[in-house]
């Protein structure tokens, strides 16, 4: 394993920290402008737009926008699937293409401006039944394109960073984008939504002001990732003289999985129980407005107002947690973070009052942040160097191929109880089962504290 020194190897720290500062600078902005996309879009705002306001259009009685809008969100998350299956085809493809062609910084310029393209054409959704379709099918193509640009910025982590600062790093940069979600959802409440059309004065007339928030947003992630594709440090080729050629992209990943197997199966193993606890932690966030909505009646006013409440807290969690990340190391931060949500989760659902779910739901926000983060920090550590992208690749394409259970988990919670608020428990399960299946790996030194193993290996 690379990144486990031998005896004598001392880590030595880099010599010329000022000239990583620029592109740190730039990979924590590119979380903070990526952030918009997931907080606005995806989880509080655009989604829900799609899913209750364009889907129940022209709908009349109760039962009839009940029914419409079950149909909204079934319609989204069936294109989200689509999307998730697209990920996965794609994610190790192109990591592998990244690593192998020296074509990292190309592909990330690609998707981060695809997804700024797709999110501007989302106006084109007006307020009628008729584009359901249309805004499901636009808000899974930006997920596909952020996904996979996502798959290049965790690799530029370890060429940004020194194994006794990545923790602080990666929690920095995952801290800034909770801290751009503030901003944006606070921009979006205020120029948009509230009083009525909000300061901008933009009317509800055929939704528009819905419908001119993702131009907001397109124009925030250009200006936040702008910075990263500019200056991303260069990423040398692994075979430049070979041709590459789709199936040979998908052959060489075979062959890499069979020998990580032989070579690697401690990366292999951390691969499969990440994918589950990282499933139920995005679960946390991706349901978090329709529980509050469902459960305990919150107005697109106070969900905003939980989502902005929600990443401030994240973002002090994960700025924290990266600091103990590299004081006490990957392991710890994970098993205590999940452990943490385990808890918090098992008391908004043994109490049922609002101010126990804003209380503990706040507190879950702050392991959030740190368990991704640390999550994202393990793998450079267990990854050979000239493979983290591709590895990253197969770190998107576990995370999708298991990225039904939170949901699905959730899904079935709720059908037996019938009772939306107990939809925690599904989620519950799913990051227990995950922290099960991490707890036996021996992540040696990759899961210790950086200042453990360069001491270790001076007393060898």
């Amino acid at each position: 394993m690379a990144t486990t020194p031998e005896p004598g190897d001392r880590i030595v720290p880099d010599p010329a920290p000022r000239s990583r500062r620029r592109p740190v600078v730039s990979f924590a902005l590119w979380d903070g402008g990526m952030s918009a996309f997931s907080s606005v879009i995806l989880t509080f705002v655009f989604a829900t737009y799609v899913a209750s306001a364009v889907a129940s259009e022209g709908a009349v009685g109760e039962e009839a926008i009940k029914a419409a809008q079950d149909h909204g969100s079934q319609v989204l998350t069936t294109w989200q699937s689509i999307g998730a299956v697209a990920i996965a085809l794609l994610a190790p493809l192109l990591g592998n293409l990244a690593d192998r062609g020296g074509v990292r910084n190309t592909l990330l310029r690609v998707t981060t401006l695809a997804t700024v393209l797709v999110v501007a054409l989302m106006p084109l959704v007006a307020l009628d039944a008729d584009d359901l379709v249309l805004g499901a099918a636009l808000i899974a193509l930006a997920v596909v394109f952020s996904e996979l640009a996502g798959v290049f910025v965790n690799s530029v982590l370890p060429e940004v960073s020194t194994p006794e600062n990545r923790g602080r790093i990666s929690g920095t940069a995952w801290a800034v984008g909770y801290w751009g979600s503030i901003v944006c959802l606070g921009a979006v409440l205020v120029l948009f939504v509230m009083p009525g059309t909000g300061l901008l004065g933009i009317t509800g007339d055929d939704g528009w002001n819905f419908r001119a928030i993702p131009l907001f947003v397109a124009l925030w992630i250009l200006l936040g990732t702008l910075p990263l594709m500019i200056w991303a440090p260069k990423h040398p080729a692994t075979a430049p003289a070979q041709r590459w050629t789709p199936l040979q992209g998908y052959a060489s990943i075979v062959r890499r999985v069979i020998r990580a197997f032989r070579e690697e199966p401690v990366m292999l193993q951390y691969l499969v129980a990440s994918a589950i606890y990282r499933d139920g932690l995005g679960a946390v966030f991706s349901i978090a407005g329709v529980l509050a909505a469902n459960a305990y009646g919150f107005s697109t006013v106070e969900i905003i107002i939980f989502g902005i409440a929600a990443n401030l807290v994240a973002g002090i969690g994960v700025f924290l947690g990266g600091r103990a990340d590299d004081r006490m190391g990957t392991r710890w931060l994970i098993i205590v973070g999940c452990l943490g949500i385990i808890v918090l989760g098992l008391v908004v659902l043994a109490f049922g009052s609002a101010l126990v779910f804003w209380i503990a739901g706040l507190a879950i926000c702050l392991f959030v942040g740190p368990v991704q983060s640390a999550s994202r920090n393990l793998l450079t550590r267990l990854s050979e160097p000239g493979r983290e992208t591709e590895n990253f690749g197969l770190y998107a394409t576990t995370g999708r191929a298991l990225g039904f259970l939170g949901t699905a988990a959730f899904a079935v919670t709720v059908a037996i109880s019938q009772d939306t608020r107990t939809g925690i428990l599904g989620i519950v399960i799913v990051i227990a089962l995950g922290l099960l299946a991490f707890l036996p790996i021996k992540l040696g030194a990759a899961g210790a504290a950086p200042a453990k193993v360069t001491r270790a290996a001076d007393a060898g």
